[in-house]
Protein backbone atom coordinates (compact mmCIF):
# COMPACT_ATOMS: atom_id res chain seq x y z
CA UNK A 1 0.00 0.00 0.00
CA UNK A 2 1.45 3.63 -0.94
CA UNK A 3 0.29 7.02 1.13
CA UNK A 4 -1.47 7.76 -2.52
CA UNK A 5 -3.99 4.87 -2.21
CA UNK A 6 -4.35 5.25 1.70
CA UNK A 7 -5.14 8.94 1.83
CA UNK A 8 -7.81 8.38 -1.46
CA UNK A 9 -9.07 5.70 0.89
CA UNK A 10 -9.60 8.08 3.59
CA UNK A 11 -11.15 10.97 1.35
CA UNK A 12 -13.67 8.25 0.34
CA UNK A 13 -14.38 7.34 3.88
CA UNK A 14 -14.50 11.08 4.84
CA UNK A 15 -17.33 11.71 2.35
CA UNK A 16 -19.37 8.75 3.11
CA UNK A 17 -19.29 9.92 6.69
CA UNK A 18 -18.94 14.26 6.33
CA UNK A 19 -22.60 14.94 7.58
CA UNK A 20 -22.52 12.46 10.34
CA UNK A 21 -18.91 14.00 11.54
CA UNK A 22 -20.79 17.96 11.35
CA UNK A 23 -23.51 16.63 13.07
CA UNK A 24 -21.59 15.44 16.14
CA UNK A 25 -19.29 18.75 15.59
CA UNK A 26 -22.69 21.08 15.61
CA UNK A 27 -23.28 19.11 19.33
CA UNK A 28 -19.78 20.55 20.33
CA UNK A 29 -18.79 22.90 17.95
CA UNK A 30 -19.16 24.92 15.16
CA UNK A 31 -20.33 22.06 12.66
CA UNK A 32 -17.99 21.91 10.25
CA UNK A 33 -15.60 19.19 11.33
CA UNK A 34 -16.09 16.69 7.83
CA UNK A 35 -15.89 19.18 5.52
CA UNK A 36 -13.04 20.42 6.99
CA UNK A 37 -11.55 16.61 6.73
CA UNK A 38 -12.79 16.17 3.22
CA UNK A 39 -11.27 19.80 2.39
CA UNK A 40 -8.07 18.70 3.45
CA UNK A 41 -7.82 15.08 2.44
CA UNK A 42 -9.22 16.71 -1.06
CA UNK A 43 -5.88 18.93 -1.35
CA UNK A 44 -4.21 15.72 -0.37
CA UNK A 45 -5.19 13.34 -2.44
CA UNK A 46 -4.08 16.05 -5.27
CA UNK A 47 -0.55 16.71 -3.61
CA UNK A 48 2.67 14.50 -5.05
CA UNK A 49 4.69 12.10 -2.96
CA UNK A 50 6.06 13.39 0.40
CA UNK A 51 3.62 16.46 0.45
CA UNK A 52 0.50 15.12 0.63
CA UNK A 53 -0.22 15.80 5.11
CA UNK A 54 1.54 18.93 4.68
CA UNK A 55 -0.84 19.71 1.78
CA UNK A 56 -3.59 18.74 4.14
CA UNK A 57 -2.65 20.82 7.10
CA UNK A 58 -2.92 24.06 4.55
CA UNK A 59 -6.41 22.93 2.70
CA UNK A 60 -7.88 21.86 5.95
CA UNK A 61 -7.39 24.81 7.94
CA UNK A 62 -7.98 25.31 11.50
CA UNK A 63 -6.43 24.15 14.50
CA UNK A 64 -7.72 20.90 13.71
CA UNK A 65 -5.76 20.61 10.36
CA UNK A 66 -2.63 20.73 11.77
CA UNK A 67 -2.94 18.43 14.39
CA UNK A 68 -4.50 15.98 12.25
CA UNK A 69 -2.20 17.13 9.68
CA UNK A 70 0.88 15.76 12.69
CA UNK A 71 -0.92 12.07 12.48
CA UNK A 72 -1.38 11.90 8.89
CA UNK A 73 2.76 13.36 8.39
CA UNK A 74 3.52 9.96 10.66
CA UNK A 75 1.18 7.73 8.28
CA UNK A 76 2.56 9.19 5.31
CA UNK A 77 6.27 8.58 6.49
CA UNK A 78 5.09 5.04 7.14
CA UNK A 79 3.81 4.01 4.22
CA UNK A 80 6.11 5.90 1.90
CA UNK A 81 9.56 5.16 3.59
CA UNK A 82 8.42 2.43 6.33
CA UNK A 83 8.85 4.65 9.03
CA UNK A 84 7.72 2.45 12.29
CA UNK A 85 4.21 3.38 12.97
CA UNK A 86 3.97 3.34 16.55
CA UNK A 87 6.96 5.45 17.42
CA UNK A 88 6.07 8.22 14.79
CA UNK A 89 2.35 8.64 15.98
CA UNK A 90 4.03 8.69 19.75
CA UNK A 91 5.60 11.63 18.22
CA UNK A 92 2.57 12.97 16.72
CA UNK A 93 0.44 12.08 20.10
CA UNK A 94 3.38 14.56 21.76
CA UNK A 95 3.20 17.37 19.75
CA UNK A 96 -0.47 17.65 19.45
CA UNK A 97 -0.50 17.48 23.69
CA UNK A 98 1.97 19.91 23.62
CA UNK A 99 0.40 22.58 20.61
CA UNK A 100 -3.11 21.91 22.11
CA UNK A 101 -2.12 21.86 26.07
CA UNK A 102 -4.33 18.21 25.94
CA UNK A 103 -3.87 15.16 27.68
CA UNK A 104 -5.81 11.97 27.75
CA UNK A 105 -8.99 12.64 29.64
CA UNK A 106 -9.99 16.17 28.42
CA UNK A 107 -12.38 14.84 25.13
CA UNK A 108 -10.24 15.20 22.35
CA UNK A 109 -8.64 13.06 19.70
CA UNK A 110 -6.39 12.15 22.14
CA UNK A 111 -8.02 10.08 23.96
CA UNK A 112 -8.31 7.80 20.62
CA UNK A 113 -4.79 8.44 19.43
CA UNK A 114 -3.13 7.55 22.95
CA UNK A 115 -4.49 4.00 23.16
CA UNK A 116 -3.59 3.25 19.50
CA UNK A 117 0.21 4.55 20.14
CA UNK A 118 0.08 2.78 23.73
CA UNK A 119 -0.71 -0.37 21.94
CA UNK A 120 1.36 0.02 18.94
CA UNK A 121 4.62 1.05 20.96
CA UNK A 122 3.79 -1.94 23.28
CA UNK A 123 4.29 -4.25 19.90
CA UNK A 124 0.63 -4.93 19.28
CA UNK A 125 -0.82 -5.13 16.32
CA UNK A 126 -2.73 -2.28 14.04
CA UNK A 127 -6.13 -3.96 14.93
CA UNK A 128 -5.49 -3.91 18.18
CA UNK A 129 -5.18 -0.60 17.76
CA UNK A 130 -7.82 0.39 16.31
CA UNK A 131 -9.74 -1.60 18.82
CA UNK A 132 -7.97 0.38 21.93
CA UNK A 133 -8.58 3.94 20.18
CA UNK A 134 -12.12 2.76 18.97
CA UNK A 135 -12.92 2.51 22.84
CA UNK A 136 -10.88 5.83 23.70
CA UNK A 137 -13.46 7.07 21.14
CA UNK A 138 -16.08 5.43 23.14
CA UNK A 139 -15.01 6.74 26.84
CA UNK A 140 -15.61 10.60 25.17
CA UNK A 141 -19.66 10.32 25.67
CA UNK A 142 -18.81 10.01 29.52
CA UNK A 143 -15.98 13.24 29.52
CA UNK A 144 -16.70 16.40 29.81
CA UNK A 145 -14.58 18.80 27.94
CA UNK A 146 -11.58 20.64 29.00
CA UNK A 147 -10.38 21.97 26.19
CA UNK A 148 -11.86 23.66 22.65
CA UNK A 149 -14.92 25.05 22.13
CA UNK A 150 -16.84 22.09 23.81
CA UNK A 151 -15.73 23.27 27.19
CA UNK A 152 -18.28 25.76 26.81
CA UNK A 153 -21.04 23.67 25.80
CA UNK A 154 -23.73 22.92 28.60
CA UNK A 155 -22.57 20.06 30.71
CA UNK A 156 -19.27 20.29 28.62
CA UNK A 157 -20.70 17.89 25.89
CA UNK A 158 -20.73 15.02 28.50
CA UNK A 159 -23.36 12.56 26.31
CA UNK A 160 -21.64 13.77 22.66
CA UNK A 161 -18.92 12.13 21.15
CA UNK A 162 -15.71 13.85 20.65
CA UNK A 163 -15.53 14.52 16.24
CA UNK A 164 -12.24 14.66 16.66
CA UNK A 165 -12.41 11.09 18.56
CA UNK A 166 -14.64 9.89 16.49
CA UNK A 167 -12.04 10.84 12.96
CA UNK A 168 -9.01 10.03 14.66
CA UNK A 169 -10.36 6.29 14.66
CA UNK A 170 -11.71 6.93 10.83
CA UNK A 171 -7.51 7.54 10.17
CA UNK A 172 -6.85 4.41 11.83
CA UNK A 173 -9.05 1.85 10.55
CA UNK A 174 -8.59 2.96 7.15
CA UNK A 175 -5.05 2.54 7.02
CA UNK A 176 -5.43 -0.95 8.81
CA UNK A 177 -8.44 -1.71 6.22
CA UNK A 178 -5.69 -1.15 3.51
CA UNK A 179 -2.86 -3.38 5.00
CA UNK A 180 -2.82 -7.00 3.76
CA UNK A 181 -3.49 -9.45 6.41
Amino acid sequence: MTAESYFRALLARAQDRMQELNSLDAALGDGDHGTTLVRGLTGAVAAGPGLRAKRFMRTSGGASGTLFGLVLHEIEGHLDHGAGLGAGLERALTRICELGEVRPGDKTMVDALAPAVAVLTGGGSLRAAVTAAAAGRDATRLLPARRGRAQYVEGGGVGHLDPGAVSLVMLIETLDAQVPE
